[in-house]
């Protein structure tokens, strides 16, 4: 399926050659039109070829950053338990909680450095990617242990995912401004919370890389 860009690229060249041939039918008694036209059409022609090519260069970068990142989990085996997807132009990386922190906790379990070791290894060889890193919860109430440090699911969610950001710039040295934190907390589920097996699949962390617009 093309792109808008694409499709305007398309309607702008046909646009270029009904001009040229309605230039070459009616003579010289519009030309100084006709030529203003066509040569802004094949100014906005060549900006979108240039937007097009920029657009599948990223996207070839980002099966790349897939590959490298697919291969770097087989090599720590959590290939299994991490999700990695593309989409449009982004990466995501999906890490369940299980692997990453203990039941209502917000420590970076040991469980968990090797794939953000393995995520860090691929963002060091990417430096126009940003990071996002967003946290998920499922829908259950936080423990009443624990409410006093985080009341609500937005807020486990936000102190996980910063605690990974913390993580990747402080123990693993990238650099912070490419990273952003945010938390979705239990309001965009990937499976049914009715269930123990959708609610485990609810809880997670997730790195997004993506290559923003200059």
């Amino acid at each position: 399926m093309m792109n808008r860009n694409t499709l305007v690229l398309v309607r702008n060249l046909a646009l270029v050659g009904l001009l040229v041939l309605a230039f070459g039918l009616t003579g010289c008694s519009s030309c100084k039109d006709f030529q203003l036209q066509i040569d802004q059409l094949n100014t906005q022609v060549a900006d979108l070829q240039k937007d097009v090519a920029d657009r599948e260069a990223v996207i070839k970068e980002r099966e790349d950053i897939a590959a490298e990142l697919k291969g770097s989990l087989k090599d720590c085996q959590n290939e299994n338990a991490v999700l990695v997807e593309q989409s449009e132009e982004v990466v995501t990386i999906s890490i369940p909680d299980q692997l990453g922190f203990a039941s209502g906790q917000v420590i970076v379990l040991d469980t968990m450095v090797p794939t953000l070791e393995a995520i860090a290894a691929t963002v060091r060889q990417h430096p126009d990617w940003d990071v996002f890193v967003e946290g998920y919860t499922d829908n259950l109430k936080i423990s009443e242990e624990y409410q006093e440090y985080w009341p609500t699911n937005w807020e486990l969610g936000a102190f996980r995912a910063a605690a990974v950001v913390r993580y990747m710039t402080n123990q693993l040295n990238l650099p912070a401004e490419r990273f952003a934190a945010v938390s979705y907390g239990p309001f965009r589920p990937v499976a049914d919370n009715s269930t123990p097996e959708g609610r485990a699949q609810n809880r997670m962390v997730r790195v997004v890389l993506h290559k923003p617009e200059k």
